[in-house]
């Protein structure tokens, strides 16, 4: 048994609400290890309900009700979360309804801007593709069913 399907079988036992024939996305979550846990304890926290993606890395675009198993950077398996909200808007479109699902320091979303800016511009350099007010995110909210305590730092 590989530790993703060990941890989709403990989640079961805490939980046994887990369709058993329910399939499962497992995603990195963080492009740097420590940008990684980070986010990961603000998840395991319940401090953070929603990611914001490049919607051409999710293939196929997820849909509300699908689960996901959330890794660290390295792979290690920290959380399962059901989506409850999957929709690709514009990044100039984003506005209070998406950033209160954020970490309290990004919920206003002049700070959501200013940071995810930021972020964007890195990861779109890194492409080879320019950052662009225009651009379309993947805004998925979620909720937490299981996060082992180590997630939580």
């Amino acid at each position: 048994m590989n530790a993703i399907d060990g941890f989709r079988d403990r989640c079961r036992a805490r939980l046994g609400n887990v369709d058993a024939d329910a399939g499962y996305r497992v995603r990195p979550i963080g492009n740097t290890p420590q940008l990684s846990r980070s986010l990961l304890q603000l998840i395991a926290r319940g401090e953070k309900t929603g990611l914001f993606s490049d919607p051409a890395a999710m293939d196929p675009v997820p849909a509300a009700g699908e689960y996901f198993i959330f890794t660290d950077h390295a792979g290690k398996p920290h959380c399962m979360v059901r989506l409850t909200e999957s929709r690709v808007l514009r990044f100039a479109d984003v506005g209070p309804a998406e950033t209160a699902c954020e970490s309290p320091a990004a919920r206003d979303p002049a700070a959501w801007r200013k940071i995810h800016g930021r972020y964007w511009q890195g990861v779109c350099a890194a492409a080879g593709r320019e950052f662009s007010e225009e651009m379309p995110l993947l805004f998925q909210r979620f909720e937490l069913l299981y996060a082992e305590d180590e997630a939580a730092g």
